[in-house]
């Protein structure tokens, strides 16, 4: 269904991407510079996008019409103030009366790229990131299906960055003011994995203010309700992944099973780089992001914890991680370039991640959320 369209949707998707790799790459031009122009790219593609009647964003349109019928005081007396999303549902309403749903979607993708590439930027510039591990990075992380929940899912991406923001100006700007208050309070109000990702990234905080035998402690607890879920869980996983094989096998009903097998492609890469910065952890300059890495740690330990259910496994290893990763990932692939794999002897973690990269992205494309990016219907 929609082969054409689904085609030149993530043919041309994919095609932006790597012009925005090369030219970060064999060009003189400033990596912000690229990336600011790779921001409107995305939100050209988020106008154009099509979603299909089942998906997320189709039935965000339809409440937006509905909200936007109404005068601000009936929708806020009765539809926002006593919603746990009041936020979310302001932003529909206010771009429902502008008579142009699309641009939501815009909206989305120009808030969560634009801080997405501000971590990238500022990261390049505090640790002298190269641009081609920029690039990298960059590939990485936009070969994910990210995107398709940043303009189709728009609520968690967007609180989600906005939690990100701020959790990087106080971890490595060392930086706190009333916007972070802002941004923090406006990702409650927008979903509620932002309360999720808040603890997560207060209880990363708190570890890297412990020591010795408490942080020991932490560790062994965390891996023992880990191991506690595993267990009581174990005949529940078994049986769910075999009912996924059988349901893709037999073709009778939509199956996610290649979301979660890219899902563990990119927690494999993610836990190759846990074990390339634990090398780094102590120089000094790289202290400033153990918050950042033990958030990440914390994230992909949830997903394990939930890998039985999908939309937790994928959304706090596929996503939350994935982002929260990012300035590990560009100082390592910057400090141990060229040496051999704390893994996987004589072979560097930059040749991995490309690797695990291309195979992502095909999947993506392919079976994954990539695949239903599409911008005209014939």
């Amino acid at each position: 269904m929609f082969l054409i369209e689904r085609f030149v949707g993530f043919g041309t998707y994919m095609a932006i991407l790597l012009v925005a790799c090369l030219f970060l790459i064999k060009t003189t031009a400033s990596c912000k510079s690229v990336l600011r122009v790779y921001l409107v790219c995305l939100c050209v593609m988020a106008y154009c996008y099509k979603p299909y009647v089942t998906a997320d964003l189709y039935r965000i349109y339809e409440t937006m019409d509905f909200f936007s019928s109404m005068s601000f005081s009936v929708f806020w007396s009765e539809f926002a103030l006593e919603s746990t999303s009041p936020v979310a549902r302001l932003i529909y309403w206010a771009i429902g009366k502008t008579g142009n749903n699309v641009l939501l979607p815009v909206f989305s993708a120009f808030v969560c790229y634009s801080i997405i590439f501000w971590i990238i930027n500022k990261t390049k510039e505090k640790y002298a990131v190269s641009k081609f591990n920029v690039a990298c990075v960059l590939f990485f992380v936009m070969t994910t299906s990210i995107y398709i929940s940043v303009i189709g899912g728009i609520r968690m991406m967007l609180s989600l960055c906005l939690i990100l923001f701020s959790y990087f100006r106080v971890t490595v700007e060392k930086k706190f003011g009333l916007i972070d208050v802002l941004f923090c309070a406006s990702a409650l109000f927008i979903h509620a994995m932002g309360y999720a990702v808040i603890g997560i990234c207060a209880l990363a905080f708190a570890v890297k203010a412990i020591r010795g035998f408490e942080r020991k402690s932490l560790y062994l607890g965390i891996i023992g309700v880990v191991g506690i879920v595993f267990f009581v869980k174990f005949r529940d996983v078994v049986n769910r992944l075999y009912r996924k094989f059988l349901e893709y096998v037999l073709g009778d009903r939509h199956s996610d099973s290649w979301e979660y097998i890219m899902g563990v492609l990119i927690v494999a890469v993610l836990m190759l780089l846990f074990f390339e910065f634990r090398r780094l952890r102590n120089e000094e300059d790289v202290r400033t992001l153990e918050p950042h890495h033990s958030a990440a740690v914390l994230s992909v330990v949830v997903a394990m914890c939930f890998c039985f259910e999908f939309s937790f496994f994928y959304r706090f290893g596929g996503q939350l991680a994935v982002l929260l990763s990012i300035p590990t990932m560009m100082v390592t692939l910057e400090k141990r370039k060229g040496k051999s794999g704390a893994v996987i002897r004589g072979v560097d973690f930059r040749s991995v991640l490309i690797l695990f990269s291309l195979i992502i992205a095909v999947l993506s494309c392919t079976r994954g959320s990539l695949s239903s990016l599409k911008f005209f219907e014939l």
